[in-house]
């Protein structure tokens, strides 16, 4: 009786690279969590590299294996903030029909990821300016699908009778100006968890919305 032997077959190439790819980016995204911490400490402009090596415990070169300026952790910090955003909005969507509820959602969800994601964020208060500009530009591109969703999502609960009616770009300018200016003082130690101040913001953006004696419309 003939054996046949087992042949252990190789590794396919198209399985390895994601592996890698995935646990490079996993650890790419823990050095601007804890940069951003580093950040907010010192303030962007402040904190050198070789102080964020330090904070993490690796070596200069081994930091710049996963980037290679300040520029590059702020631009990803800011891309984590509008990847919230836009996680946050097709959560919203998905929960509810409501266009009033689905802003809600948004509020508090969005300051939810962000804050379990960055921490103490204080370096999305850093202006896009600060940024060169073939970093900026994409950002800037960020900012303004985010805008032009966000208006979206006010327009159809003023269409829905929900609130006053307005202008939405001056109700977005309003509540993410709220909303991002906690960047400034949220702790992750503190009293309150991202969740808690998002139900509270949200709170506060509704009412705001719906005015002084609001009556919804029925439709």
């Amino acid at each position: 009786m003939t054996r046949t032997a087992s042949v252990k077959k190789p590794a396919r190439w198209a399985d390895a690279v994601p592996a890698r790819e995935a646990q490079f980016e996993t650890k790419r995204r823990a050095l601007v969590r804890e940069a951003a911490r580093a950040f907010g400490r010192r303030g962007f402009h402040n904190t050198s590299l070789e102080e964020i090596a330090e904070a993490l415990g690796v070596t200069k070169p081994a930091l710049y294996r996963y980037v290679r300026t300040k520029h590059e952790i702020l631009y990803e910090a800011k891309t984590i903030a509008f990847d919230a955003g836009a996680e946050a909005r097709k959560t919203a969507f998905a929960a509810s029909e409501d266009p009033l509820e689905q802003l809600r959602l948004y509020i508090v969800n969005y300051i939810d990821l962000v804050t379990s994601e960055l921490g103490s964020y204080a370096v999305l208060a850093e202006p896009v300016t600060s940024l060169p500009p073939e970093l900026a530009e994409p950002i800037r591109g960020r900012m303004r699908e985010a805008d032009r969703a966000l208006r979206d999502m006010v327009q159809a609960a003023m269409d829905a009778g929900s609130v006053a009616p307005g202008d939405p770009r001056l109700v977005v300018a309003f509540f993410m100006g709220a909303i991002n200016h906690i960047a400034r003082w949220y702790a992750p130690d503190g009293a309150l968890t991202g969740r808690q101040i998002g139900e509270t913001f949200a709170g506060f953006v509704l009412d705001g919305l719906r005015g002084p004696g609001w009556t919804p419309t029925k439709t």
